[in-house]
Parts: structure tokens; sequence; C-alpha cells
């Protein structure tokens, strides 16, 4: 039976490279018998004849466009020549339809993001005029791969990944001579205008590689699956390339794979989603895995977590701080793509707007920063200690801001291939903004409060050991450090109280924002003096100019303070959403403010905070490497 299904159907394919360079390369297939038994036990065959015939000039079967810069959907639907693949589908049928489906896969070796190479699929009629196939899944003719729906025909291969459904026809019974044409164009999408910050664009020297198969069948098709989405109103997590999304098997304790294609996440339940990197030698095996196949630990070597974008209800937090004590939900609302608020009391989070950028949401690190080679002295050497993130391990200290900001771009740039990063992503030491959308995430109905309407317990373990949780909220310091993030006591001290959520953000470390208070010409301060600073270069508290160090980056990476009032510190307002004056004392959370000797924001206390530790706790530092003091990670994609 199976040698008969193969026999009736037929994969065909060309491929596509897209970068610098675009190639294309076309193969003409048939295939002919089909046999069909009746409902009545009677043995009827048909005919089937069908041809996919690459109608390229070049007798090589390739195309060349060198040196592809972005463009205009206008200019890439005119493409013509080099930059227009045609192929033509031919069939006759008698006895039975035919079903075929074209359909996109992407090759393992492509760098360009998925996000920025544009799709287009036109039939050709009489007089060369062409008409556009709108996607009948996304209702568009020109369609961003990542928007593309999955295929859900058979892979080509045992290991290949699933393609994306460009268009899905049919050829009717008893019909002779059937001819369509098709012609296929890619470019690269005009907003992918962004460069790096030494002005470089940052989607050079890169490709994508895809197939454009046709498949064949006597069978009716399935459907493409949509990318799942919750009801939250949330939006869908954008993965960078090197994640993987992953659920937590409560029965088996291990991390498994999961697919953004099926439920992997409800921030309605408290279920944010999380992602992981894995380490280079098991990336390729991890990918070709399938969906369910458990991820160990020891594989893993960053751990994030999805924040949406959102606005929120700036009365409703007026009403829950009425009790610091024990103060009530914020109101959050998720806004779809990038749409800004639409009310009048609520107020779209700052944290998603990077720069000139509009974001989706971003990826927020699970635990604090932890060394690849274990290491907590200010001699670390950056060069070769790559960060990771991860629990159970001792957090990375004895760093000056400076230096773990450095890291943290690191961690996109020169170390990408120790993570599957493809250069694009952006990494950086987190803004104080960033930790105030976690923390007013987790004090709303999707986070901790909505789950058992707690307090986000301490990390108390005295060795600084990742993802542990205290007794209770504000418990003393543990030499022993049995609750370890997997427990359930140890879920406790997750924004979620449970296991999809973000840990040691009160307690562990201090952590170092890059969040600073301004001299009198609104640039970054350095720090107290040549001995306690930053290692960035700028004002000390004398206002003489420190130079050792090193310049500081784009503002985008900076909250800027004006003034060392935690009320008035944003160009002389509140700053919104930032969990400074708006939730000042939450849970009796230690709340002490910048100044000039002591102008570096730090988050969350440390082991020993008892009461005074907690989410919305925020004291003040010269930017110094102590050894309480650590960091976290974001990743924009």
């Amino acid at each position: 039976m199976d040698e008969k299904k193969n026999n009736r159907k037929k994969i065909m394919m060309l491929v596509l490279v897209l970068g610098l360079v675009l190639s294309m390369v076309g193969t003409t297939y048939a295939f002919f018998t089909y046999t069909k038994q009746e409902e009545e036990n009677i043995l009827t065959t048909g005919r089937l004849y069908f041809v996919y015939d690459e109608k390229s000039d070049n007798p090589t079967n390739i195309i060349n466009i060198q040196n592809a810069l972005p463009m205009s959907d206008v200019n890439g639907k005119e493409q013509k020549g080099q930059g227009m693949f045609e192929f033509e589908v031919r069939a006759t049928t008698q006895g039975a339809p035919i079903y075929y489906e074209i359909y996109l896969t992407k090759e393992a070796n492509s760098t360009l993001s998925e996000k920025v190479v544009d799709t287009y699929l036109t039939s050709v009629g009489d007089a060369d005029s062409e008409t556009a196939i709108q996607n009948n899944w996304t209702n568009q003719d020109v369609n961003l791969y990542n928007k593309l729906w999955l295929s859900q025909v058979p892979p080509v291969l045992e290991k290949e990944l699933n393609g994306k459904t460009l268009e899905q026809s049919e050829v009717s019974i008893d019909q002779e001579n059937y001819e369509k044409t098709y012609r296929y164009r890619m470019w690269i999408d005009e907003s992918a205008n962004k460069i790096d910050n030494n002005g470089a664009w940052i989607y050079g020297n890169k490709t994508f590689t895809v197939k454009v198969n046709v498949y064949a069948s006597n069978e009716p098709l399935p459907s493409p699956k949509d990318v799942y989405k919750d009801g939250s109103g949330a939006n869908i997590p954008e993965l960078a390339d090197g994640m993987i999304p992953v659920v937590y098997d409560k029965e088996a304790q291990k991390w498994k794979k999961a697919s953004v294609y099926e439920e992997w996440y409800d921030y309605t339940s408290q279920e944010w989603a999380n992602a992981v990197t894995v380490v280079e030698d098991q990336r390729d095996t991890v990918n070709k895995a399938k969906v369910g196949t458990v991820i160990e630990e020891e594989n893993i070597n960053t751990m994030w977590v999805w924040i949406p974008r959102y606005e929120y209800d700036s009365v409703s937090i007026i009403t829950a701080g009425t009790n610091k004590e024990t103060p009530g939900a914020i109101d959050i609302k998720f806004l779809n793509g990038t749409s800004g608020s639409d009310g009048e009391s609520y107020k779209l989070h700052p944290a998603f707007t990077f720069g000139e950028e509009e974001l989706e949401g971003f990826w927020y690190a699970k635990f604090e920063t932890s060394p690849e080679t274990p290491c907590s002295s200010s001699s670390c050497n950056i060069d070769t200690i790559k960060p990771q993130i991860k629990p159970n391990v001792a957090s990375w200290r004895n760093i000056q801001v400076a230096t773990a900001f450095t890291v943290s771009q690191k961690m996109a740039n020169e170390y990408k291939a120790e993570y599957g990063f493809s250069g694009v992503e952006d990494t950086h030491l987190s803004k104080n903004s960033e930790w105030g959308a976690v923390a007013y995430l987790s004090q709303s109905a999707y986070g901790k409060k909505g789950h058992d309407g707690t307090e986000v317990y301490i990390n108390n373990c005295s060795s600084y050991t990742t993802g542990i949780a205290g007794d209770t909220s504000d418990a003393s310091k543990d030499d022993v450090c049995a609750n370890t993030y997997e427990k359930e006591a140890g879920q406790e001290a997750s924004t979620t109280g449970n296991i999809t959520g973000i840990y040691d953000m009160s307690g562990g470390a201090w952590e170092y924002m890059m969040g600073v208070l301004v001299d009198e010409e609104g640039k970054p301060r350095s720090g107290k003096d040549a001995s306690y600073n930053s290692g960035f270069n700028g004002k000390l508290s004398d206002n003489s100019d420190y130079s050792e160090g090193i310049s500081s980056p784009n503002e985008k990476y900076y909250d800027l303070y004006t003034t060392d009032d935690a009320s008035t510190t944003c160009k002389d307002e509140v700053c919104y959403g930032q969990a400074l004056s708006e939730t000042s004392g939450w849970y009796n959370d230690q709340n002490f403010f910048i100044y000039s000797s002591s102008p570096w924001l730090i988050r969350g206390r440390y082991f020993e905070g008892d009461t005074g530790a907690g989410i919305f706790a925020y004291n003040h530092e010269s930017g110094v490497n102590l050894d309480g003091l650590s960091f976290r990670l974001v990743l924009i994609p």
C-alpha cells in the first residue's frame, strides 16, 4: 500500500537563495498512475499526468542577483529577469482530480531574519498579464516569510522541517491539458534598515535559502496551521534565530521542545511563554528533534521569558497602592502589534519603545546572569568567559556596569555562535523600565498576583544560587538553599507563582540597571570618583570628568533621570511604568533613590534583604564592581 501511495505522490522543488546573492534552481517531474477502490469493492483505474516545469531561459537553471538591498513592495512586485522565477504546472486527469500545493521550506544555513523576507506569487494570463495570488490564510498577496502559515503536507525528507504554504489548487476530474504559469518573487523588505552601534547595516553579508516545492496528491490537502495565540490578547512571542520554544513537563520534571503551532503558553492562566538556546554541539540535534523531545538542562545555555506589549491603568495603580503592605492588582491590557494606548487613564508601558522602534514585546532573562566558567571576581576575562542564563548556578557578580553592558552586547555579536543567534538580535543589560514592565505584569491578573495573590518570594540563598526561594517572601538567609526553582516551594519566587515565570527578582543579588542620573548637560554620570565608578566615561560627583573608561552607548540603552527625587525625576514628572514613585514602598520593599555620588539604580535587594527585598525594591550605587551586585539580560528579536 505504501508503495502505491508513493507512486501517487511526488515532490517537485526548486531552490532560492536570498541575501546579497539570490539564486533559483528548477527541476521538472511527472507522475502517472492512480488506483482507487470504490465502496462496492470494484477496482477502478484512472490516469493522472502532472508536470512541474521551470521556465527559465538560463541553460544552467541558475539565476543570480548580486548585492540585494531592501526594496518597496511596488518595486519588488515589478522585478523581471533575474529577480523573477517562472514555472508552469501542467496536468491531465481522468477519473480522479489532482490537488497540489506550492510551499516554501527554509534551509538550515539561512542567516537572514524571516521577519524581513517578502514573498510574492502571481499567475500569468494572456498577453503576459499577471494576477497576484492572495494567500487564503493570511489574506495578503505580499507576505513576510515568518507570517506565512505552516504547511501540513508531508516533508520531503524525514528530518526536514515543515514548510510555509503559498497556494493550494485543484485540477478537476477529467480535465485535459491543464496549464497554469506562476511567477515567484522574493526580496528584502524595506523595513530592513537597522544599523548597529558602528553604523553598519545589520543585515549585510547574510543569506536566506528556501526551497519552493510543489506537492501533488489524489487526496484533498490538509489546510495549513496558523501560529498559536492564546486568548489573552498578548502578542505572539517573536523567536530569534537559535531560540527554541519550550514547555515544562511536570511529571517528567523536564523541559521539552514545544511547537509554535500548538498551545505552549497561556497568559490568562499565568503561564508565560518560555524559550531556550542550546549549546552549539547539540543545536542541530535539538532543531531536528520532534516536538515533545526532552531538552536536557545541561544542554541549555540561556533561558528567556516573553513580555508582551501592554498598557496599564494609571488609576488602578493608585488604588492598588492604597495599602502598601498588601497592594492590589495593577490593571493591564495587552496591545495588538505595535498599537498605542487606547484609554485616557491607560499608559503604554515605556519598555516597549526602544529608541525609535516600537516593540511587540521583548525577552527577559529567566534568571540572573551567570558566567559560563565560574568566576565572581572583578578580574573575570570577558573575552573568554561568556554569559549564561540558568538555574542552580552562582550569579555573575563583582562586575562594573560598563563591563556588564559589554558582556550583554557580545552575546548577540562576538559570542553569537554560542547561542545560535544570527547577529540581528539585540541583547543588552536590562533597563530599569524593562524591570518595571516585568514587575507590573507580575502584579497583575496575568502574574503572581493573579495566581495566588501573594508577593514574589525572596531568593535567600547565601551562595547567590539562581532560582532559589525562601519559605516566605521575607525569609532570612539560607545556607542550604533546598527550594530550587522547579520545586513547588521554589516556584513561589517566580513572577507567576509557577515555573513559567522569572526568578531572582527579589533577593539573590542586587542587580545593576541601565538607569542613571544625568549631569547638568543631560549626559549620564559615571560614578562617585576615579575608584568607584561605572567604567563609562562621564562626570563624577565633584563634576570632574572621568575619561579612563569607555564611551556611553546609544541613549536607547538607558533610562535617564534628571533629578534625585524619585517622584519628579523623568523630565520633572513621574517616571511612569518604572516601578519607582508609582509603587514606592509596596510590600515594604526598600526604596532609596539615586544621587550624584551614587548615580546608578539597582533593583531587587539581595539574599539577606528580609522584608526590604522585593520586586519593587530599589537603591543606588556608584557603578563599581561589588560582590553582592549582579545583572540581568534582555533580548529584542
